[in-house]
């Protein structure tokens, strides 16, 4: 569990892909909302991350997100509640994220709905972010992550590290930025 005494902090769940590459399965729902064990995939990432303190969830719908609007808007996991959003047309990761501007004022977590880091996030925060940051992870079966920091995600900028590093979906957003 992580102390936070900086800004508080918002989590987002980007769920708004459409899953083309396993369009078998998500010819009907939405890839978040497929079942491991008789449990969405969107809840597992629910349940592991709402152990940290968060003011509150904030999922980014799109295809099929009325399923994921019904199934998690207005519900709550260990005290945080859940907001859903869905996208009326497709606006990509940035338009997904303008629609929490009047929402929140808090810095963000953001990730991917569809892929789970097993990593230890209260690390993440507590660098003492004062810039937008991008989790990565070693593009192998390592066990190390590795954080990058001073990175400024408006500009569109690549990182390589000779493929021996791979984004993980996590983003740090101060709310200055969005």
């Amino acid at each position: 569990m992580i102390k936070r005494n900086l800004n508080k902090l918002d989590l987002v769940i980007l769920a708004g892909g459409k899953g083309s590459r396993i369009s078998k399965i998500t010819k009907k729902i939405p890839k978040p909302l497929i079942q491991f064990k008789n449990k969405y995939f969107l809840s597992y990432l629910i349940n592991h991350y709402s152990k940290y303190p968060f003011e509150k969830i904030f999922i980014l719908a799109g295809y099929k997100g009325d399923q994921i609007l019904r199934k998690f808007h207005k519900k709550s996991s260990n005290g945080i509640e859940i907001e859903c959003f869905i996208e009326k047309k497709s606006l990509g990761t940035g338009g997904a994220l303008s629609q929490l501007k009047t929402k929140t004022s808090n810095d963000l977590i953001i990730m991917n709905g569809d892929s789970f880091i097993n990593c230890e996030i209260g690390e993440f925060f507590l660098k003492k972010n004062k810039h937008n940051s991008i989790y990565l992870t070693k593009n192998n079966n390592y066990l190390s992550n590795n954080i990058l920091t001073n990175l400024n995600i408006n500009k569109k900028s690549i990182v390589c590290f000779n493929g021996q590093m791979m984004n993980a979906g996590i983003y740090f957003l101060k709310k200055k930025n969005y």
